[in-house]
């Protein structure tokens, strides 16, 4: 099919849904667009229906949530960044700078379970300048997390370095001693995984953490968390968790610092 042909064929879903793009929570400013995805919608194309596929105009599940959770609302951070409501010319303009093939010139991808935000350039020069900071670790991401423990420590770091599993493509491995490097495939990575406990629930046991991440891996604060013995819960990959449910693992924010 033609480019052209392509293009039409998304602007005709586009103009019958525009009721759900009216449901997507986004906020933006001069360079990005920053929008809400909903638990359980895989972020890109591939085999079932993804959040781009929801901004090309295609069906969704009406029972799709695409709400923030409330308690959720007080630890979102984007500095200079206003809400806005998405239309149908915003998803137009991204088609004709970037086409579908460049998925919309989205910016970070995200795992299937998890709410959180995703981040599309606005322009070519949005779109470098945000990876060349991304690569030398001059962008903050922001993650709020509940674990069910009571750290002790009010703060803390993570250092250990994880690798990809050597045989299972979707998991990530910590590497506590040389011997795990056996287990894995590529490269060792290195990240840090800073984490301050907002709040601690006696009851439950259960605590609500923020955590930042600059240099992002795949899985890092899942595998970082699991790692020390305190899985995100709902995680079913790397915790106890056998039913599949929702991860509690939400971003909240970014900042480039230049």
């Amino acid at each position: 099919m033609s480019k052209l042909g392509e293009i039409n064929d998304i602007y005709s879903f586009i103009y019958a849904t525009l009721d759900t793009l009216s449901k997507i929570i986004c906020y933006h400013n001069d360079d990005f667009y920053v929008m809400w995805k909903p638990n359980a919608l895989p972020t890109t194309f591939g085999k079932e229906q993804c959040f781009l596929d929801v901004l090309l105009g295609k069906n969704t599940d009406p029972n799709t949530d695409f709400s923030i959770p409330n308690f959720l609302l007080p630890y979102i951070d984007l500095p200079d960044f206003k809400i806005c409501i998405l239309k149908q010319d915003a998803i137009q303009q991204q088609l004709h700078i970037f086409w579908k093939d460049n998925e919309l010139w989205l910016l970070n991808r995200l795992d299937n379970e998890t709410a959180w935000f995703l981040y599309f350039a606005k322009t070519q020069a949005a779109f470098d300048r945000y990876r060349q900071f991304q690569s030398e670790g001059k962008i903050n991401k922001w993650y709020i997390a509940q674990i069910q423990w009571i750290p002790k420590e009010s703060a803390f770091e993570i250092d250990m370095p994880i690798m990809h599993h050597k045989h299972k493509e979707d998991r990530m491995i910590f590497i506590r001693s040389p011997k795990d490097e056996l287990k894995g495939r590529s490269k060792v990575h290195h990240p840090i995984t800073i984490v301050k406990v907002l709040h601690n629930d006696e009851t439950t046991g259960i605590s609500t953490l923020l955590v930042g991440i600059y240099k992002w891996v795949r899985h890092q604060i899942r595998v970082h968390l699991a790692g020390i013995g305190y899985p995100v819960m709902g995680d079913t990959l790397y915790g106890k968790d056998v039913t599949p449910g929702k991860l509690c693992l939400w971003s909240v924010g970014f900042q480039i610092h230049e």
